[in-house]
């Protein structure tokens, strides 16, 4: 009776994983079919009128833009930020015992 047990066990396990893999590559296929058809169609691109040079020294400025974009949001970003002191002094009970422990096996290897 137990091995009966077992193997129905092991059946029903196996069609469970079946149908998470067959619903997984359904749902993987209506994604597909959704994006081919709301996709935006790119239209042709027509021949620019200007000189080769205008648009080079755009692309470079637009460039250099970019590039002052991404600097500038890194610099902001790695200024430090200090707590406020209020926040600063408050201690808990673990962090003073272990700051005076500290002090004083420094103080010991220090002499």
């Amino acid at each position: 009776m137990g091995n009966s047990d077992l193997s129905t066990a092991l059946w029903i396990t196996l069609l469970g994983m079946v149908l998470v893999f067959i619903g997984i590559l359904l749902l993987w296929g209506m994604m597909e079919l959704l994006v081919r058809i709301t996709r935006k169609r790119e239209k042709a691109e027509e021949p620019s009128h200007e000189p080769a040079s205008t648009l080079d020294d755009r692309s470079m400025k637009q460039k250099a833009a970019a590039a002052a974009v991404v600097t500038a949001i890194s610099l902001q970003n790695s200024t430090a930020v200090s707590a406020p002191i209020s926040q600063q002094e408050v201690l808990s009970p673990w962090q003073s015992l272990h700051r005076n422990y500290q002090q004083f096996s420094y103080n010991k290897r220090g002499k």
